[in-house]
Parts: C-alpha cells; structure tokens; sequence
C-alpha cells in the first residue's frame, strides 16, 4: 500500500515542479475587507490582458505582468463584494494594497466557500485544531466524540456510531463535505463510512435541525468538512501513525494546490490505508477483531469573479472482523457466557480476518455551483451520488465462508436548489435511494429490496431588532417508499416456515418548523434558544427485519404496524467567551411520539442453523429525552490549561414510565495541558474519563445488567523538530494508561468481552 502512496507523491511532485518552472515579471498584493481582514479566494485580472490570480488565505496574490507594460487596469472582485476596478502602476515587488467594499445588500450566511449555514440560532459545538491534530488515525465517530454532548454506541472495539442527546443511527444526520452521508445506517454497527484525514473541521448541530437538512435529524446534525484550498502555494502533509494495542497503524499522504495556467483552479489529491490485528483488553485477545482500510479523495475548485465551482469523490473502503466469541452455538453457551463476562477461549494474536466479517465499500460524488448576482441574489445548487456496498459474512457449513450472508448496494441520489437574499432562504431538496440485495448468498436478506422517493421544500427568515436575532424556519417532505422482497413466516397448521413474497407500498409526508433567538446578553455573554420540529420514517429494517444480523449477532425482528417518529426539541445555550476563560452550558428536552427502538427480549433466544443469538424485537412508545452539557475551558496561567466536559442524558418511556435500553450514561472528561515549547505546538496533556454506572434501566428487560462505572487515564505528548525550513510533528499518546479492565454500557458486546487495554501510539506528521 505505501508504495502506491509514494508514486502518488513522486507524480504530483514532478507536475508541480513542471507547473512552477516559467517566471515572469509579476506584482504582488493583498486583498482586505473593510475591517481590513484577508480575502480569501478573490478573483485578480490584468484588464486586456490573459493574467489572472486568486488571493490566498490570507489575502496575499501575485500576478505576472504578461504585456510587460508597468501601467495597467486591475481587476479584482470576490463573491459578497463590490467589483474593485482601477488602473495601477505598480514596478516587480512592489507591494499593493487592495480594500473590497461589501454589498449593501450583502448576505452575511453566505460565502464563496459555504462553510456557514443559514441557521444562527442553532447550538453549535466546534472540534479545535489541537483535538483534531490529536485525533489523527481515530475512526469518524471516535473524533466527532470529543464534541460536547456526543458519545458512542460500539459494537466492538473496530465499529463505532456517533450519539447525539441518547439519540443515533437514522435520528443523527452526517454531513460529508456538504452531503448527507447515505449508508446502511440502520445498524448499530454500522458505523460511518468516511476517513477522517479528509475532512480539517468537525462540528455538531444539537437541535432538531429537519428545516434545513430534512427528515432524520431528530437528534442533530454532524459536519465534517474541508478547508478551502489555496491555488497559490503547493502544500502537503504525510501522516504515519502506528499503536501497540492490534500492532498496527495508519498512513496518509495528501497534497494540495493550484495550476499556474489556469490560475482560478485549485486541487486537492488524498490517500490513507490501515492494518490492524486482534485488540487486546487488559488480560485477554479479541479474536477476529483486526480491520484494513484503504481509502482515497479528490477535489477540484474553480472560483471567477462571483461564482465557485466544486467537484469531490471519495472511497472508504474497509474490512473488518467480528469477535468470535459473539456467535454462539447453543442456548446454554450463550447464557454461561453472559454471566462469565469473557470469552472462555484464549485468542493467540493474528492479523487474519475472517468470518465473521463485514466488508464496505462506500464512493461519494458531488457537483457544486454558487453564484452571487450583484442584485444581492445567491445561488446554490449541488448534485450528490453515493454508493454503499455492504457484504457481510459468517462462517457457513454448506457453502465457503467467502460467500458472504448479505450482500447489499444502496445507490443515493441528491439534488440541493438554494436560493439567498438578504436574510432569507428558499430551496428544494430531491432525492432517490434504491436498495437492491445482491443474489446468491443462499439465504434470506435481512432486509427487502425497496425503492426510496422524497421531495422537500423549505424557507428560513432572519429578523433583526438591535442586538435581538429571530431565526424561523419552514418544510414540507414527502416520502413515497416501495418495498418488494421473499420473507419467512411460521405456518401454524404445519408447524414449518414458509417463504412469501413480502410487497408493501408506503407513503410518508409531514411539515417540520424551527424558531430560535439569539441574544447577546454583554460582550461576553451571549444566549441562544432553539425549538425544532422533526420526523422520521420507519426503515426497511425496523419494519421487514426477520433474521440474523450478522455483524451485530443478533436475531432482529421487525414491526409492520410501525407509524413516523415525531419530535419536539427545545435546546437552550448560554456561552461566556473572554480571554483566560470560556464556558458554554447547554440544556435540553425532547419529546418524540412513536419513539421506535430496538428492545432486547430476555425471555428469547433464537437457534439457528448458524449459531445462537440474542433476540431484538422493534417496538414503539411516547418518549422523553432530557439533560445537559457543560463545555469549560480556563487558561490558568499562559502556559497551563485546563478543559472541563460533562454530560448527562434521561431518556423514558411516557406511557409506561419506565427507562428506555441503550442510553449513555453520564459521563465527564476533563484534561490538564502544558505548554512547554516557545508556542502552543509542543505540549504535555493528562486526561482523565469517568463514566457512571447506569442505573436508569429496568430490571428483566435486558440480558445482564449495565456494567459498572469505570475510571480511564490518557495521556498524550507532542514536540515539533525543524527540518529544513519545514517542521515534523512527533506525538506518543497512551490511551487506557493503567491498563484498566473495564466495560461500557454502550458497547452491543459487553455481553461477552472487555474493552481494549493500555494502548501506546505513535504519530509522525509532516507538513510541507
């Protein structure tokens, strides 16, 4: 794999090496706004002349001077500004100084980039450049997890799914560089399919977000996204991380920048692989839980005058191992080993992955156009295709274990219309999804084929009144659903299954509304308010499942009579920002009729031909989610900080008053850090993660009790070492320190195995 990476280097080395080869007199410059802050991606033309640029990140351009002539008209407009046309006289490196006035009418929400979405009012949560740095090599949910109010629901050590306020799955809605990430998200273990060494920023949207992103975002949305790219200057970065627990690691090679002929054009190129063997807890091997990944990204960004172009692909492709010791062969094992709490075989370490094993292959396309009218209009509008293969495998007695159990591709598509003026918003989103089951698997998909049809319109109006803002917002969606697939069904007069043909047509439509304020109490204190209605439809699992789900193993059954989920979310945030200090608390309430949930049933266990598993049956209820999250962070002194997250969720259900399974406990992290170094790139941080005991659950309704509270200690280093004009980051972090033998309730495996131990990992980064 990393000699593919290297010849990927060497190829874009030698074409910016041919591309940077011409020289030419030139003049150079800096594009500011009125407050005299850089422009970044403005459009710099030479009048008459075939000379252009774009200003870098900050600000900066240079421009080759073509006819030769020192006198010339300058040209320079950026999307929000008015035109800047006038003639200059300028000799090589003299240094011009360019000011771009903003439209009277300009659009605050709206930028070249489309970084910021409409909604102000909205709670909002942002990963800092440290975390991300030092999240490196983790998977998707493991780096969103350190946002306030996110947590994790794992299915082992290699599957993680990002939770937001007890909420996952179909209710928490990813955005992948500006595209609703589109998988078999169903599954609690199926977790999302993107490399996080593509995206630069992280973010969570707490609140009911349906009007702008549509149906599903009951519990919130999830941003990952990129920086712009800067066609002025070639930069690039390898990553090469490796750890002690699974005896593996990870690479990355990415570069960026521009082509001097065609100046407005900027590109980005990106490759990351991953090997890993067996995890290992604190005092034993998790068989068959090694992964690899390999995965890879392009993009392209055209910008001219007011308008911006943008093309990305993608690929995650993985393959990953389920622990042996979660299929079982008979209803006695499986019972002896819930109350063992371990597997009661001894794993040696392997690298070999076998059945049971998922295998996904995940491509993501889009097409992008924004363009800014000088009458103050904006318009934006994105095509999306994704792709989702999934295979999953068991291992099989009649046929190889490399046929696998299901075989799946869900093919998405998605066009975006958005239209801008002033503080208001219009747009369409239209979108088809068709799930097809792969044949010759030699057995029953666990869920049916089914072909998927919504169309979703939407408004949102900013108000001002001094420093008081009003957010409102509107949506209506329809959902047409058609569903065709062979299902089993118990035939009591025989006492034998039989096979049907299973064909239902569904229609699903619903209107969804946001309001929110926000207030700046003083210059430091600011309060935000935001109650967001939200629906779901009932998916193709929760409704037709009647099988085993080999990744999870477990025996899933489903509900026909399953209705839309409806939800009410009211967040509050009051945030401080000063310079030693920042806090932001936030609060929480969220009422959700025909709540739908995976319920564990005790008093079954289903016997198959391929093993023993525990039963989940869907069931439906009025619920209530309430709670909290505290985000704190104090410079003690320029070189100590301290940072501070808690977080607490109740979720129950309203008509039997009971608690509902699977909600996280409460949890608190808090972390030391000192700045040893002349900046802020070398520092020592100790962590410590407590989290509760749940006690909020109802006896007889599970399998075993929640696990109890446990304590874990991280610590984490890094020191930047000059190389050339250059510098290389080295880091060692050491995850579980103590090497703690522990249990979380929000691990599907707990049934049977322990956490991961002590972990040591060692990342290399260097920037160029």
């Amino acid at each position: 794999m990393l000699k593919y990476i290297w010849a990927l280097a060497l190829v874009i080395l030698m074409a910016n090496s041919q591309a940077q080869s011409t020289s030419a007199p030139y003049i150079k410059g800096i594009v500011l706004d009125e407050e005299q802050k850089p422009i970044f991606g403005a459009s710099i033309t030479v009048v008459g002349s075939k000379s252009s640029t774009v200003s870098d990140s900050q600000g900066h351009f240079r421009i080759h001077k073509d006819d030769g002539h020192e006198h010339m008209v300058l040209r320079v407009s950026a999307l929000g500004y008015e035109t800047f046309e006038y003639p200059i006289h300028a000799h090589d490196g003299e240094l011009l100084k360019v000011t771009l006035r903003t439209y009277a009418e300009k659009i605050e929400a709206v930028a070249v980039q489309g970084t910021r979405e409409e909604q102000k009012s909205a709670i909002r949560s942002s990963l800092s450049k440290e975390t991300i740095e030092a999240s490196k090599g983790k998977l998707a949910a493991e780096v969103f997890a350190n946002l306030s109010g996110v947590s994790l629901l794992n299915t082992g050590h290699s599957v993680a799914k990002p939770v937001i306020h007890g909420l996952h799955s179909n209710r928490v809605l990813l955005l992948n560089h500006g595209v609703k990430q589109e998988g078999q998200q169903w599954g609690m273990e199926h977790a999302p399919e993107m490399d996080p060494f593509t995206a630069d920023e992280f973010e969570v949207i707490k609140g009911a977000q349906a009007v702008r992103y549509g149906a599903d975002a009951l519990g919130g949305v999830l941003i990952a996204r990129s920086e712009n790219i800067d066609p002025n200057a070639f930069k690039g970065r390898a990553d090469l991380i490796g750890q002690s627990n699974g005896r593996g690691g990870t690479a990355n090679l990415q570069f960026s920048g521009g082509i001097n002929r065609i100046p407005q054009l900027a590109w980005k190129a990106q490759v990351s692989g991953k090997k890993l063997g067996d995890i290992r807890t604190a005092d034993y091997n998790l068989g068959n839980t090694g992964v690899q990944e390999l995965n890879f990204s392009g993009q392209l960004q055209y910008r001219r005058n007011n308008s911006f172009m943008e093309a990305y692909y993608s690929r995650f492709a993985t393959e990953l191992g389920v622990f042996y010791g979660a299929h079982i062969g008979s209803v006695e094992d499986i019972y002896a080993r819930i109350e063992h709490g371990e597997p009661f075989e001894k794993y040696d370490f392997s690298y070999a992955i076998n059945a049971p094993k998922q295998r996904v292959d995940h491509q993501l396309g889009k097409l992008k156009y924004q363009q800014q009218f000088d009458s103050g209009l904006a318009l934006e509008a994105q095509y999306a295709w994704q792709q989702n293969h999934r295979k999953e495998f068991d291992m099989r007695r009649a046929v190889s274990d490399d046929v696998p159990m299901s075989d799946m591709v869900l093919t998405s598509q998605a066009l975006d219309l958005i239209l801008r003026y002033k503080n208001h918003s219009v747009g369409l989103n239209a979108g088809t999804q068709v799930n097809n089951n792969v044949t010759g698997t030699g057995t029953t998909p666990i869920i049916p084929n089914f072909d998927s049809y919504n169309l979703g319109l939407f408004g949102i109006h900013q108000f001002q009144w001094n420093t008081l803002t009003l957010e409102a917002g509107w949506r209506y969606d329809f959902k047409y659903f058609d569903a065709a697939g062979y299902r089993y069904r118990f035939n009591k007069e025989e006492d034998v299954p039989e096979q049907y043909l299973l064909e239902d047509t569904r229609q699903f439509h619903n209107f969804s509304g946001s309001l929110g304020v926000v207030y700046p109490i003083s210059e430091k204190w600011q309060y935000k308010s935001s109650i967001g209605l939200a629906w779901r439809a009932p998916t193709a699992n929760e409704l037709y499942s009647d099988g085993v789900h080999h990744a999870a193993a477990i025996y899933e059954i489903g509900n026909l009579d399953l209705k839309a989920e409806q939800g009410v979310k009211w967040v509050n945030s009051i945030s401080h920002r000063a310079e030693t200090w920042s806090l932001t608390a936030d609060v929480y309430g969220q009422l959700i009729h025909n709540y739908i949930y995976a319920a564990p049933n005790p008093d079954s266990i289903r016997q198959t031909i391929r093993g023993t598993f525990p039963v989940f049956s869907y069931a439906q209820v009025n619920a209530l989610f309430y709670g909290a999250d505290l985000q704190f962070d104090w410079k003690v002194i320029p070189s100590i900080k301290y940072s501070l997250q808690a977080s607490l969720v109740r979720a129950k259900d309203q008509s039997a008053d009971t608690y509902l399974p699977y909600i996280p406990s409460d949890r608190l992290q808090h972390a030391i850090q000192w700045y040893f170094g002349k900046t802020d790139a070398a520092y020592l941080k100790f962590g410590h993660e407590f989290v509760a005991e749940q006690k909020r659950f109802e006896a007889g309704t599970d399998y075993t009790s929640p696990p109890p509270a446990y304590h874990l200690f991280n610590a984490f280093i890094t020191q930047p070492l000059a190389v050339g004009k250059q510098q290389l980051h080295i880091s060692l972090a050491v995850e579980n320190l103590f090497n703690t033998s522990y249990k979380d309730y929000m691990d599907r495996f707990h049934y049977y195995a322990h956490r991961p131990g002590r972990n040591f990992i060692l990342s290399l980064n260097f920037k160029f």
